[in-house]
This record gives structure tokens, sequence and C-alpha cells, in this order.
């Protein structure tokens, strides 16, 4: 009986001549139901390729986590407490102390206020991959000669701040602390350093390319006359997803007034965002497949319409009211599967082929990678195709259970 009802609904599903603008009805909603889960798997890929490539960003241009004291005051000695949290979690595998401060800085032609970092060029490529976004010179900022002869501190200098201040690597900068209204009103002025570029890094990123400079931490610290304190340390986990376990655990023995901020926290906001982003694109598209769904019922309804006879006569033949529903069933189902199926496969193989060729590109002045970035999970996919499937076979219970209902001695007689 199982395989009479699904020969009898693979019949019903197909062209005939008497039901062929039935049978096109269906063949749309199969188009409909392609249509949707190809739109739903290429939309989501890109949304997951875009969330990965700016987490990819904001992990390579920032730690995995960082210690510093509240109302920013400075960490002396920061060598024991750096130590102390390699010791208590296994986890980290780079440490680095870091200076950040505002200042002045000036050019020959241009004056301006950025965002200095004072860092180990040695130490700092443990905990931030800034130096693999080098475009000239080098990751250095131990002192040079300018080109002058003279030698002085090297500094490090995003690309659109050396634009802005019209320098290239070798030329000289003045940085300049502010000052605040009541050492104005003293004696002293804002003390100065000159310093020598030494290289320039472009992460594609304008909150880093534009306000950001790198100069030695002890330099910085002799400008700001700080001794040997420090603003903070930063570090770097095994797994970054696991930042947020490491400050969890440092948070309960760590007093203070020091506390821990992994790079999660730090960019809440953006992640929100991300995720929200990817849910109401989801929601979205899957009003395509829902169209397709109700598309499904009407078909249905008009092969209830136009069959009423031959069921008539399949319960007089002893077919059961269940057996008819499942007929009906069947047949949305077959939409509903082959439609998953052609537009699931198609959105797999055109997202593989741009993640392995990248064929389709994007303007490198305008977005952060030239390419655009699609990533395919596996539980996506299947989600898409359960969801898909499930909509078509819920469609379908309407008209089944209106073909199940009809009487077979009215239905024989029906013209």
């Amino acid at each position: 009986m199982k395989k009479l009802e699904f020969l009898i609904a693979w019949r019903y599903l197909g062209a005939q001549r008497k039901s062929l603008f039935v049978s096109l009805i269906g063949i749309f909603s199969m188009l409909g139901v392609s249509i949707g889960v190809f739109a739903l798997i290429v939309a989501l890929s890109a949304v997951n390729g875009f969330e990965e490539e700016v987490t990819a960003q904001m992990i390579g241009k920032d730690a995995h986590f960082e210690l510093m004291s509240y109302n920013g005051e400075s960490i002396v000695p920061y060598d024991s407490l750096m130590n102390e949290v390699r010791t208590r979690d296994s986890s980290v595998v780079a440490a680095s102390p870091f200076i950040i401060y505002k200042v002045g800085i000036s050019s020959k032609k241009v004056n301006d206020g950025i965002v200095i970092y004072g860092i180990d060029s040695e130490t700092s490529k443990g905990v931030t991959d800034i130096y693999k976004f080098m475009k000239w010179g080098n990751y250095s900022v131990d002192s040079l000669e300018d080109m002058a002869g003279v030698r002085r501190p090297g500094i490090i200098l995003g690309s659109g701040l050396a634009n802005r201040l019209r320098v290239v690597v070798g030329d000289k900068l003045v940085l300049q602390t502010f000052q605040s209204p009541d050492e104005m009103m003293g004696a002293g002025g804002p003390k100065m350093m000159m310093a020598v570029v030494s290289g320039i890094f472009e992460t594609g990123t304008y909150e880093y390319d534009g306000n950001l400079a790198y100069v030695g931490i002890h330099e910085l610290q002799k400008l700001l006359g700080m001794g040997d304190a420090v603003s903070g340390i930063q570090f770097r986990i095994k797994d970054h997803w696991l930042a947020g376990e490491s400050v969890n655990r440092i948070a309960e023995w760590l007093t203070y007034p020091y506390y821990v901020l992994d790079w999660k926290s730090k960019n809440i906001t953006l992640l929100k965002w991300m995720n929200y982003e990817k849910f109401i694109v989801a929601a979205v598209i899957c009003l395509i497949i829902l169209v397709a769904a109700f598309n499904i019922i009407s078909s249905l309804i008009m092969v209830v319409i136009d069959k009423t006879k031959e069921i008539g006569i399949l319960r007089s033949m002893g077919f059961s009211k269940a057996a008819v529903m499942r007929v009906f069933m069947l047949m949305g189902s077959f939409i509903g599967v082959g439609g998953t199926l052609v537009g699931g496969t198609i959105g797999i193989v055109l997202c593989k082929l741009q993640e392995a060729y990248h064929f389709i590109k994007l303007p490198g002045d305008v977005y952060v990678i030239p390419y655009f970035p699609v990533s395919l999970h596996i539980l996506d996919v299947i989600l898409i195709f359960v969801i898909g499937v499930a909509l078509c076979v819920l469609a379908t219970l309407l008209p089944a259970w209106k073909a199940s209902r009809l009487d077979p001695v009215g239905a024989i007689r029906h013209e």
C-alpha cells in the first residue's frame, strides 16, 4: 500500500494533458523553493564570511584581552603582575606591556592629535599582528638615523595618518604632550620628543590607519614622565574564542584596582549587530520559501479539485482517509525536497567556487578585502534544508486533509 501511495503521488505530480496547468503551478512552486533555499544559503554564507573577516581584523589588530587599572591609573610594577597571570592561566601564550596616550604630532606641514601606543617591538609581535600589515619600512621602534644622520627614536604610523601628515619613511616628526589648565598656569611648557618614521602600516581599517602611531615604550615613559609604569598589559591566548573564560578565571583572584577586558567586550556592539543582521537576513529570505509554500497549497487544492473523481474511486477501492492524506502530503514533499535539493546544490557549489577562486571581486578602495567573502557552515546548510522541507510539508496539511474528507459516492459522481 505504501508503494502504491508513492506511485499515485508521483503520477499526480507529473504533467498530464488534462491537468497541465496544475502541473505548471507545481513546477513554479518547486522553483520558488529552489530560489528561496539558494538565496538563503548564499546570504547566510556571505554574512558568515563578512563576520569572520571582521572578527579576524579585530583579533589581528588587538590583543585577546588586556589588564588595566581603574580610572586610567598607571600599573607599576607590571612584571610581577604579568608573570602571575601567565602562571595562573596556562592558555596564555604571550604578553606585552603597553602605554596608550593622546599626544599632539607635528610634521613640517601639518599639526594633528593622535592616539599613541608605547610598545616593545619584539614582545608586541606575540599579542597583535600589526607587524604583518607593514607596507613601507620596518616594524621597529628602535632608534635610527634621520636624513641628517642624527639618531632618534623610531615611530610607526598608520597609512592614513602618514598621508594626513604628508610624511614618508625617514621623515622627522615632533610629539608633544597636551597640558591641563593647571599645568598651563605653571612655569613649565609641554614636553616634546622628536622621532623618525621607521615604518608605515596599512590594515584597511580607518580607525587604525588614520589615528594610531607606535613608539618605544621607554621613550614614551620618558616623554610622559611615567618612570617604569605602564598603562596596561596585553595578552594572547591559544583560542581567542575562549578569551571570556580566561577573563573570568583571572577576575576570581585579581583585586582592585585592576581589571581585565577581552576583545569581545571591547567590540560588543559590533558583534551584537552582526548577530542581529544574520537573523534578520535569514528571516527576510525565509519569506521567499514561505511564498513558495503558499503556492504549494494552491497547487494541491487545484489537484484535489481536478482529481476528485479519482479520489472517490480510490476511497471506494479501500483507500483509507489516512492513505489519501499521505498521497497529497507526498506530493508536497516531492516539491519541497526537489526544490530544496536543486536550490541547495546550486548555492553550495557557488559558495565553494567563490571560496576557492574569489571570482566575485570588491573595490579595494571601499572594502577591507578585495573579494566577496563567503563561509559555508554545515549547520546552516542542514538547518536551511530542514526549514525548506518542513515548510513544504506543513503546506500540504490543509489540501491533504480536505482530500481525505471527500465523500466517496459524491466524489465518483463529480464531473
